[in-house]
């Protein structure tokens, strides 16, 4: 198979727009799976690209790189994260210890199990302001601007933010392995969903068509599938490479008595326990979610607005936050300020086409 450039370390979402929109022209069902089986033939596809983000997809990549030697392929490996800036957990300096934040675990992570550098990509979303600086933009700042918070139903921060960069990132190289095999390019996306998450996770096929172009056929496998959530811990735990601080009731804990998952910090598809974890942890960050629910008029969680759950963290029991982050730093402040500029401007609507439910066969957030 022909060899991977060394390249995307950082792929911006405005730079590659128009080389996804050509990419996905030419979509069409795909008949079935590149190999025949409940499990994939790794060695029949010429790139497996690996979705990091937190406990489950470390586990998802401990049997992962495992398979990938033992057929012979582990060099079409390649790890992705998209970055979601300050909604991720950040690092963190406590008792005289600092500890990563989750895109620094995750290049470590993929470091541990031997991807070198160039075959780990990041990617974050980036918009060019109007006097023509470059800058990421954060879910919040989106919210601030449509108006509107996702939801379980219209998840575009799940697309615009995860699934579209990706998809974006992977282009330079799958347009490189296209034109010298000739025809489409066989990936084989993996991530860490597993059935124990949700009834919907529950019913996903371990091994299954994902989409198919002139350029790509993607599958998907989900190798963790059926694992519980302790046998996560133990692979975890077992790999000699120390989970996320926000996992543990205080960094350094290492007892999983924090966060059950680890996307962003405060998302609308966490339980309420994580979430009243998450403002005791994040106050500031809280503010700033509560203060966009007040100013565009919508509830960051429908069953659970930002304001009650503010209310809820102030009331006593529930989950100790174990620590709790100053954030005021010159990289908040930033962000405080691009959220309330948006604010302050006139509605941007997006078209309702976009706001539709991210399609199971994806490269999408994996709950970790």
């Amino acid at each position: 198979m022909p060899s991977a450039p060394a390249q995307l370390a950082f792929i911006g979402l405005d730079t590659v727009r128009h080389a996804v929109t050509t990419d996905r022209a030419e979509e069409h069902p795909v008949p079935g799976t590149v190999t025949s089986g409940p499990e994939p033939d790794l060695a029949a596809y010429d790139l497996i690209v690996a979705g990091l983000s937190g406990k489950d997809a470390h586990a998802m990549l401990d049997r992962l790189t495992d398979q990938a030697r033992r057929a012979g392929v582990f060099d079409r490996l390649f790890t992705v994260h998209a970055d979601m800036g300050l909604m991720e957990w950040p690092s963190v300096h406590h008792h005289g210890q600092d500890y990563p934040s989750n895109r620094e675990l995750v290049a470590q992570t993929a470091l541990h199990y031997g991807i070198p550098a160039d075959r780990h990509i990041e990617t974050h979303r980036v918009v060019t302001d109007p006097d023509g600086t470059r800058r990421a933009q954060s879910l919040l700042e989106q919210a601030a601007m449509w108006r509107k918070f996702p939801d379980a139903a219209r998840r575009w921060c799940t697309s615009d933010s995860k699934v579209d960069k990706i998809r974006a990132a992977l282009t330079p190289l799958v347009r490189h392995h296209r034109r010298q095999l000739g025809r489409p390019v066989r990936i084989l996306n993996v991530t860490g969903v597993r059935a124990e998450e949700s009834t919907k996770r529950a019913t996903r096929p371990t091994y299954s068509v994902g989409y198919a172009n002139a350029h790509r056929q993607q599958d998907e496998y989900l190798p963790v599938h059926h694992l519980g959530t302790a046998d996560v811990h133990a692979i975890v735990d077992g790999s000699g490479l120390a989970h996320h601080w926000a996992y543990d009731s205080e960094p350094g804990a290492r007892d999983w008595g924090g966060m059950s998952r680890l996307s962003c910090s405060i998302c609308i598809m966490s339980n309420k326990a994580d979430l009243i974890l998450a403002v005791r942890r994040r106050p500031r960050l809280a503010a700033l979610y509560a203060e966009v629910e007040h100013a565009i008029d919508h509830a960051f969680k429908l069953t659970m607005p930002m304001s009650r759950i503010l209310e809820l963290a102030e009331e006593p029991g529930g989950p100790e936050p174990g620590v709790v982050l100053a954030e005021d730093g010159p990289e908040f402040a930033a962000l405080e300020a691009a959220v309330r500029a948006q604010l302050a401007e006139p509605v941007r609507l997006r078209a309702s086409t976009d706001f539709t439910t991210v399609p199971p066969g994806c490269l999408s957030c994996t709950a970790c």
